[in-house]
């Protein structure tokens, strides 16, 4: 195996250690599982002088419950989301997100705020997490702050963050009468990244929808929210003809392109099927019969 050279790594075991590093030294990059960092290292070579390793510091890692809020630490892998009971039965999509992700081995490392920070426009973990409101806290030495999640995407592979800067948590709220799902395909069933992604949450009140989320991944520059479509059927009464009529008006709000993985046609009619896939499943977890 090639070996990796030209950084130093550093591994903090407090958060303000890891924000102190990030204050005083030139050319930092914060490191966690590594998953997509280091694949890029091997076949770009490290531009970062000093890595940040951040697997040490307990207070970014793990699930809970505050305030009638989830809390999820940036450190925190896929494999622990898929262990919450608390992720499976208040957020079911970003429990269905984390088991599509890479191999066992991947889940094992490659963390929640990894993902989210890479910055895909594919990234499995950011629909989920959109539709459920999450919000992230930004911390630097001196200052944090909360900031919507859909703010944080700025372009493909690019954030708000500044080089100062981390992901310090993410947290969205609980509300019980609410379910979700996270639907995707790729060019085959696991270890690639989504042609398309989506995720739907649904407040079921009595056989309307209270209120409705959809979130789309690898359509657009950025992962992205359907405002447009949310505000257009939000309070509507569920059935078979909405979610066609949902799905077809999400289809016609969106322009992917073209790439390696899939043609900006396929993109859109794919849309259509998983909208419709989530929307149902997201339905039925509330309780709700179509």
């Amino acid at each position: 195996m090639k070996p990796l050279k030209g950084f130093e790594l550093l591994r903090p075991r407090t958060l303000v250690g890891a924000l102190e590093i990030m204050a005083t030294l030139e050319h930092t990059q914060p490191i966690s599982g590594g998953t997509d960092l280091i694949p890029t290292f091997k076949d770009l070579g490290c531009k970062s002088k000093n890595l940040v390793d951040l697997s040490l510091i307990q207070e970014l890692n793990g699930v809970m419950e505050e305030n009638d809020k989830i809390l999820i630490g940036p450190t925190t892998t896929h494999a622990q989301i898929l262990t919450s009971k608390l992720i499976e039965e208040r957020a079911p999509a970003l429990h269905d997100a984390a088991r599509w992700i890479g191999s066992v081995q991947i889940r094992n490392r490659g963390t929640v705020g990894g993902n989210i920070c890479n910055a895909s426009p594919a990234a499995d973990m950011a629909p989920p997490l959109l539709v459920h409101a999450a919000e992230a806290q930004v911390s630097s030495l001196d200052d944090a702050r909360w900031v919507p999640l859909h703010n944080v995407f700025a372009g493909p592979k690019m954030t708000i963050l500044e080089h100062i800067e981390l992901l310090t948590s993410l947290r969205f709220p609980i509300v019980k009468s609410a379910a979700s799902s996270f639907q995707r395909i790729g060019r085959r069933k696991g270890f690639t990244l989504s042609v398309v992604n989506t995720a739907v949450y649904i407040e079921r009140e009595k056989e309307k929808l209270k209120e409705i989320r959809i979130a789309l991944g690898s359509v657009a520059p950025t992962p992205l929210r359907i405002l447009k479509v949310e505000d257009e059927f939000r309070g509507k009464e569920m059935s078979e003809e909405l979610v066609n009529t949902v799905a077809k008006t999400c289809m016609e709000n969106v322009k992917p392109i073209d790439d390696v993985r899939g043609t900006a046609e396929y993109r859109r009619d794919m849309v259509a099927v998983l909208v419709k896939r989530a929307m149902r499943e997201a339905w039925t977890r509330t309780g709700g019969a179509l």
